[in-house]
């Protein structure tokens, strides 16, 4: 069974013990069973409410506890029997709303991959949701053939990149900088307003890249 297929069935269990059967047997429990207390019966049905959650969420589970910038926190204290214990939540994958893309500062002057994307991901709430990371925007310029790899005599021994002729067409460009600890001159990759804006309908596949 695959993960979603596991939760349904735990919740199932759930459900089956809150409503008083033993979800083995399918018998009616015992009403001196511990299971059959009111506390037990109260914690599986919240349990049970959490998993339905998980199963219409994609795994995201909003709780209802804020913290003092009104966000909600990864890891909650809970104390079972005496036990402390911390309730974490996983940060959903990165995503954004037809809205939350049209918030997104695209900027009239060239700008870098790197400045880019601190503009797509200030649109994300990083307390419930993974920001974009620069290697998933990378690996979808190399696999879509937008950047070919070079070598460069002023950066030893590293990789960089450069815009294909296809590039240049969604407006990736190249210019030349000087390095602030060799003073040579390199070449580095600008994206102008229409890549921008260009790599903005796209977010949904680049996305997908993170690994």
């Amino acid at each position: 069974m695959n993960k979603r297929q596991i939760i349904r069935h735990a919740k199932n269990y759930l459900d089956l013990l809150t409503a008083g059967t033993d979800p083995i047997s399918n018998e009616k429990i015992e009403g001196d069973s511990v299971v059959s207390r009111p506390q037990m019966q109260k914690c599986f049905r919240f349990v049970s409410d959490i998993l339905q959650e998980v199963l219409q969420n994609n795994g995201l589970v909003l709780l209802d506890m804020e913290d003092a910038v009104g966000q909600a926190p990864l890891a909650v204290p809970v104390t079972v029997h005496g036990s402390s214990y911390e309730l974490v939540r996983r940060k959903a994958g990165f995503s954004l709303t037809p809205e939350q893309k049209r918030d997104v500062l695209i900027s009239r002057l060239p700008i870098t991959p790197a400045e880019f994307l601190k503009n797509v991901n200030s649109a994300v709430n990083p307390t419930v949701m993974k920001k974009l990371s620069g290697k998933a925007v990378n690996a979808w310029l190399k696999k879509n053939a937008y950047i070919a790899e070079g070598k460069t005599q002023v950066v030893m021994n590293r990789t960089v990149w450069h815009p294909t002729p296809v590039a240049r067409e969604i407006g990736i460009i190249e210019t030349d900088v000087t390095d602030p600890k060799t003073g040579g001159i390199k070449q580095r990759l600008m994206l102008t307003t229409h890549a921008q804006e260009y790599l903005l309908t796209h977010l949904e596949e680049i996305a997908a890249e993170e690994t």
